[in-house]
């Protein structure tokens, strides 16, 4: 569950390099005093560093701003942003812990070890050398076969090839969960890899809103009050009405500029305005000899007989000339969407299960039978009622399988598949087929 957090725990112990999270320099390196009011300069930090007990600080910040100095905002597991008392840093898996860059969280949160000398700083290179994802994060492969980037280092990769959970963790596709032991914490989803060109910065190393203007990796466009571009600093973000305020994905907008989710509300997050690019760049891709789009963007012909840029990169072409969608779709122009059919995780659907008349009542199926909480009621053969293992699933014709949520049954209800249908008119949250410019 997408939640905003007022604090963040952070590991608490030596902190390697000259400069003290508190902005005082030390020559070798610095030390957590004893009662954890400060720091203070020490000898030099031996390799292997000892776990120490971490400390809750910090405060909910929007990426670039709101952190004292001598911090830095950083994105939590939950797609929120918390303040770290370290001028670079990543969050650790639990969400509520940070380390300095360089530095591996441990399974539960509470230390810091440092990584390996020969580690990169720079982009993770996904396998075949086409592919890159901003540092901190992993390579994941993606349904449609391309490589996709999971917004935490060192992540699992799920097997339904949409989610990732952190380091440690085991994906849990029914429940849509990470888990490690008794904890759980919800899984992320992974965004498209953008592919590995030296140029320009803007789409190298944040999301492009237009030709002109890009925000931060793992942020999402949102077009301000004045019709420029901002940034909402969570990915896959909603767009509010107001122009001000964006909201974690699985929430709606309140007309106070706040989120609500079922019974949750939570104060919504503020915008920051676009990077913008220059005019034209000389890596730009050229339409013919007169004309070209930007980097990251296809060439498509448009309804004046010239040519349009689709901002995506390597688009169909709609024929209609107005619209285009992501590789790997086709253009319904009847159905104003694009349309993409992909296998599910779970090639074979799952079997019902006996619904029983006492005990655990969770879920009222009716004449006197019930199903376990995270499982839903289904006709069976005999006309009465049967338990499908998945939450909110969808029941199959042949009344003896199900499918998970978001697929439907296929191939007489032995194979669940997914459509990955986008509606032109949908929210900028989700994926949408692009007008062309």
């Amino acid at each position: 569950m997408w939640a905003l957090v007022s604090w963040v725990a952070v590991m608490a112990g030596l902190v390697a390099g000259t400069q003290c999270p508190d902005g005082q320099r030390c020559p070798e390196a610095c030390c957590l005093d004893p009662g954890g009011a400060g720091y203070s300069c020490c000898s030099h930090v031996p390799d292997k560093w000892p776990p120490t007990l971490s400390r809750r600080l910090g405060r909910p910040c929007q990426v670039g701003a709101h952190c004292t100095h001598g911090a830095s905002c950083v994105l939590t597991v939950s797609g929120t942003s918390s303040c770290c008392p370290f001028p670079e840093a990543v969050s650790c898996a639990d969400g509520r812990h940070c380390c300095p860059r360089g530095f591996h969280c441990s399974a539960d949160g509470r230390a810091c070890f440092r990584a390996a000398a020969n580690n990169s700083l720079g982009a993770v290179q996904c396998p075949g050398s086409q592919f890159q994802c901003p540092d901190s994060s992993t390579c994941c492969v993606m349904l449609d076969g391309s490589w996709g980037c999971c917004p935490m280092p060192e992540a699992v990769c799920c097997e339904d090839h949409i989610h990732c959970c952190p380091e440690g963790f085991k994906c849990h596709t029914e429940k849509g969960t990470c888990e490690l032991g008794p904890r759980q914490v919800p899984w992320m989803e992974k965004v498209p890899a953008p592919v590995s060109v030296p140029e320009p910065p803007a789409w190298r190393s944040g999301v492009p809103c237009d030709h002109l203007a890009s925000c931060p990796v793992f942020s999402t466009c949102c077009q301000l009050a004045s019709g420029q571009w901002g940034c909402c600093p969570v990915p896959a973000a909603v767009c509010c009405q107001d122009h001000q305020h964006c909201c974690p994905q699985g929430h709606t907008c309140t007309a106070e500029g706040r989120c609500r989710r079922q019974n949750e509300t939570v104060a919504g997050l503020q915008k920051t305005p676009a990077r913008q690019a220059s005019l034209s760049h000389p890596r730009d891709i050229g339409c013919d000899q007169h004309t070209s789009c930007p980097v990251g963007q296809t060439c498509c012909p448009s309804l004046g007989g010239g040519w349009a840029c689709c901002q995506l990169p390597h688009a169909v072409c709609c024929e209609d000339r107005q619209h285009c969608c992501p590789a790997g779709y086709t253009c319904n122009v009847k159905a104003r969407s694009c349309e993409k059919e992909v296998e599910a995780a779970h090639a074979a659907a799952a079997l019902l299960l006996p619904g029983p008349r006492e005990g655990v009542r969770d879920v009222a199926c009716g004449q006197g039978r019930f199903c376990h909480d995270n499982q839903t009621c289904c006709r069976d053969r005999q006309g009465g009622w049967a338990c499908c293992p998945y939450p909110q699933g969808s029941c199959c014709a042949d009344r003896q399988h199900c499918c998970p949520a978001g697929f439907h049954c296929k191939a007489k209800g032995t194979k669940c598949v997914r459509w990955g249908n986008l509606r032109w008119d949908a929210p900028p949250r989700e994926l949408a087929p692009q007008q062309l410019l």
